[in-house]
């Protein structure tokens, strides 16, 4: 009886302590899958970002490589592209900071912005994905096909209203 009951008893110890086991290795496992976490000198080849809302793409940025900073959760990118299918915009930079947690979007080269209807060239911008907000304090130039303008600064806002802020001059054409 006695060894009945000791068998009984490491039973159900070992059933408990594999539970136990199970449980923490499957709860680690979850926890990882919540976060991305950078571990030393990390990169990756062929970064592909797509923003989607109510299941159609808003934008899309890809990157030829993206070396992600272990210290601030950045990416910096190179051969960046940002496309906005619903207007046809195109971006283009040599060089770009992309902040994994505020999902900000930072250029560090000339960029060059083209659309159907216009293009758009300046040194730097910064674009808040969350938002839709774009901002540079760089000359920007705009060329239409009847107009052209040029000044310091631009702000677009979450309403795709555009404003060159200083030292503005425009020309229309017929």
């Amino acid at each position: 009886m006695i060894k009945f009951c000791m068998k009984t008893f490491i039973m159900i110890s070992l059933s408990l302590f594999f539970a136990l086991i199970l449980f923490v290795v499957l709860g680690s496992e979850r926890d990882e899958h919540d976060t991305f976490k950078i571990k030393g000198n990390s990169f990756i080849e062929g970064l592909k970002i797509l923003h989607e809302e109510g299941g159609d793409a808003v934008w899309t940025l890809t990157a030829r490589k993206a070396d992600l900073r272990e210290s601030d959760n950045m990416a910096d990118l190179s051969d960046v592209t940002v496309v906005v299918p619903k207007n046809g915009f195109r971006l283009y930079a040599d060089k770009g900071v992309y902040d994994l947690t505020n999902k900000k979007f930072t250029t560090q080269s000339e960029i060059k912005a083209v659309s159907k209807d216009y293009k758009i060239t300046t040194s730097l911008i910064d674009y808040e994905a969350s938002s839709g907000k774009i901002k540079t304090e760089e000359m920007i130039k705009v060329d239409g096909k009847r107009f052209k303008v040029e000044g310091k600064g631009m702000t677009v806002d979450s309403e795709r209203k555009v404003r060159i802020l200083k030292d503005v001059k425009a020309t229309f054409y017929k």
